[in-house]
């Protein structure tokens, strides 16, 4: 074996092994400058890897078979002993090698006084534009893969998927750092994207990419942070760990990209250091829920929150698991078919206690921001809450759409409208933040780019039921019911546990006139949970087009106090008791903290109305202030968006009912042919509404309400009669 041994070194092996290795390495860092610098493709690099590591070994054996000599390579055998020159091949392979040891010594020295860029735009001070962007590309901003699971039976991906957003949600605290969010960066699991086309997707410079391999309480974690222009690698390493030290594996991974990427690490003390479970088993059962919830259907967030319980009883002090119930409440009185008060009694103790524990917790935040708008009607305090969640966490994308509905109620418009765009911006890929940004066109009138967005999302997923709620509602506010009808039964059919729908198909054949069907979906929406708030919503205005207005007071019982006083209130109108009805105006505006006097949102707007045709019957001086503030913002709002559907309001039948109790005819005609104009299809205004009793004889408004009404009949005419 020492023969041996004498022999490889005799003949220089082990120094041209180690020559090779150096100066190959050199050669590799010099590449990945020049290539991204002549805009070569990436490839490259990894072809002159290849090449080399294939090379390696015959260099090896040609080392051991041949040696260099004055005359030139002979075969080791054919050269005489007495002349060889290996030692002296052997000093001339050691300078070699020191001065290739000195070169990477000195290209690493540089790299990390001026990093390099592979970017000529960036050379030139000049903002970088990816191509097929149609945005500046921010200059450090990351998106973080979902992590492959590693594990021998390949159970683990939950795991994964779990490291991979909790790893996002702290490098999204990282002031100067742009993350794309879960979502779009998920679209990209698996091998088969390339570098360039995620960065290109999700406009950033850098992706975060790595495994997880867990076996029982041992885990391994591998992340590499790889430079989107250059393909190489920036960063790279591998953690072994147990389960209970997950988190300071998460935290040490952050801080290494942080300091890869020249930034100044200033995570929020409640989120780079944030409270975490203190057993593993917790954290596990917390990450499966966390799966399970990612989709807001009724079956996973019911089953998710079984699992945060869960954690929960092995660490009652997890607050991630607290939030995580919240926010799952939250989700499933809109997509779950649980009754509003019962879902918020639950969400508000859950997000209360996680913010004990955490105070700056963004799905916590959000819940109570949810919960101050819809359950308390404390506005400005909800727009607190919310943007204090976005500020906590920039990547918490449910906090931008909770908060865009809250201004779109209040509203706001062009700030809903803002924020909705920044939630598509960071979340570029996901189909339900670009069909909230379609739903909000749809309120604005702007139909064709509505159209525009649904399309898109279509064409890439064609089965994405919020592209087809959102074709629904666009197809209903454009009086294409029949159009509509489908959308909304692919809708039903394809999320289980949704009432929403199955509500929107009844309000369509109610309008239709056709009684059987109208009761058959209203029925269905019962079923996916009686009382919840798209049953409640459908049966009120089914009960206020047939001006049965015992059972809208009864629907105004049951619902939230802000709104379901108000149907109590138009209720009341619809029976002429005015006094019944100023009483509920009156409690409504209470909650909302309005005053007399004070500027009016589109949370006050039909109490306000309401209100002002009360006092007006019972002689009340103040009646024309309720009107004067209700028609200023609605006039306002009915100019800035060019149509009157908003959000759920038509703002010419509104201005129509403040012309008539103004007593203005002409006014209550101007405004009616608007509403008919956009499509509005009450057409039992004429018939039922207690604003037009003096107008029912008005030939004007008897034909604009038959327009309606034929309208509606021609679209159930357009139906396919069912088997």
């Amino acid at each position: 074996m020492s023969g041996l041994f004498s022999e490889l070194k005799r003949r220089n092996v082990f120094r041209v092994a180690a020559a090779y290795l150096v100066i190959g390495w050199l050669l590799l860092q010099v590449v990945d400058t020049v290539v991204p610098a002549l805009h070569m493709p990436a490839w490259i690099i990894s072809a002159i890897t290849l090449v080399l590591i294939l090379a390696f070994i015959p260099v090896v054996l040609f080392s051991w078979a041949y040696e260099l000599t004055p005359d030139g390579l002979k075969k080791d055998s054919a050269v005489d002993k007495s002349k060889s020159v290996s030692s002296q091949t052997a000093k001339k392979l050691d300078v070699i090698t020191l001065i290739a040891v000195v070169g990477v010594a000195s290209l690493f020295v540089y790299q990390q006084i001026f990093p390099v860029s592979h970017n000529q735009s960036e050379m030139s001070g000049k903002p970088t534009k990816i191509q097929g962007s149609t945005q500046d590309v921010a200059a450090k901003s990351i998106a973080v893969l979902p992590f492959a699971d590693m594990s021998i039976e390949g159970d683990q991906a939950y795991f994964a998927d779990g490291i991979s957003e909790e790893l996002l949600n702290v490098l999204a605290q990282v002031d100067g750092l742009k993350v794309a969010a879960r979502t779009s960066s998920f679209k990209f699991r698996g091998d088969e994207h390339d570098i360039v086309e995620i960065g290109s997707a999700l406009n950033v410079r850098t992706v975060l990419e790595g495994s997880v391999r867990k076996s029982g309480n041992q885990v391994r974690i591998t992340a590499q942070l790889i430079d989107v222009a250059g393909g190489f690698h920036v960063w790279s390493e591998t953690y072994d760990r147990e389960l209970d030290n997950i988190f300071a594996v998460q935290d040490e991974i952050a801080s290494a990209i942080v300091e890869a990427l020249k930034l100044k690490l200033k995570l929020n003390s409640q989120v780079g250091g944030s409270q975490h479970a203190e057993n593993g088993e917790a954290y596990d059962l917390y990450l499966r829920g966390r799966e399970l919830a990612r989709e807001p259907s009724k079956s996973g967030l019911t089953r998710a929150i079984q699992y945060f319980e869960q954690a929960l009883v092995i660490d009652p002090d997890f607050a991630a698991a607290h939030g995580a119930i919240a926010s799952a409440w939250i989700w499933l009185e809109d997509y779950g078919g649980i009754p509003s008060q019962d879902a918020f009694d639950r969400a508000e103790p859950a997000a209360r206690r996680a913010l004990e524990l955490e105070p700056n917790r963004a799905d916590a935040l959000t819940a109570m921001g949810f919960l101050e708008e819809r359950k308390y009607t404390n506005d400005e305090v909800a727009r607190d809450y919310f943007e204090r969640a976005i500020k906590a966490n920039p990547a918490f994308i449910e906090a931008y759409t909770l908060y865009a509905d809250a201004l779109r109620d209040l509203g706001e418009i062009e700030l809903a409208l803002k924020v909705r765009r920044d939630a598509v911006e960071r979340d570029p890929l996901s189909g339900f933040l670009q069909s909230r940004l379609a739903s909000m066109m749809v309120g604005l009138g702007r139909y064709d780019e509505a159209q525009q967005i649904i399309d898109a999302i279509l064409l890439t997923a064609p089965n994405d039921t919020y592209a087809y709620e959102e074709l629904g509602n666009l197809l209903v506010t454009q009086g294409r019911l029949a159009e509509a009808i489908p959308a909304y039964t692919f809708l039903h059919e394809n999320r289980p546990g949704d009432p929403f729908a199955a509500a929107q198909i009844a309000i369509s054949y109610k309008l239709m006139q056709m009684s059987d069907q109208q009761q058959q979906w209203l029925a269905a929406a019962r079923d996916r949970g009686a009382g919840n708030r798209w049953e409640l919503s459908a049966r009120r205005s089914i009960a206020q087009w047939s001006g049965d207005w015992d059972a809208m007071f009864r629907v105004g019982q049951l619902y939230l106090a802000k709104t379901g006083t108000t149907w109590q209130g138009q209720a009341s109108l619809g029976q002429l008791d005015w006094e019944a009805a100023r009483s509920a105006f009156q409690r409504t505006l209470s909650r909302l903290n309005y005053r007399q006097g004070d500027l009016a949102n589109g949370n006050v707007l039909e109490a306000l109305v309401g209100l002002a045709l009360a006092e007006k019957r019972l002689e009340i001086d103040s009646w024309t202030v309720h009107a004067n503030a209700a028609r200023v913002f609605a006039e306002n709002k009915l100019v800035s968006i060019s149509l009157g559907n908003w959000p759920n309001i038509n703002l010419n039948y509104t201005l129509a009912q403040l012309a008539a109790v103004d007593g203005d005819v002409e006014g209550v005609v101007k405004y009616m042919q608007g509403a008919l104009d956009e499509h509005i299809i009450e057409y039992s205004f004429i018939k039922h509404d207690p604003f037009f009793i003096e107008f029912r004889d008005e030939a004007r408004l008897i034909a604009i309400a038959q327009q309606m009404e034929a309208h509606a009949l021609a679209e159930a005419g357009k139906l396919e009669p069912t088997p």
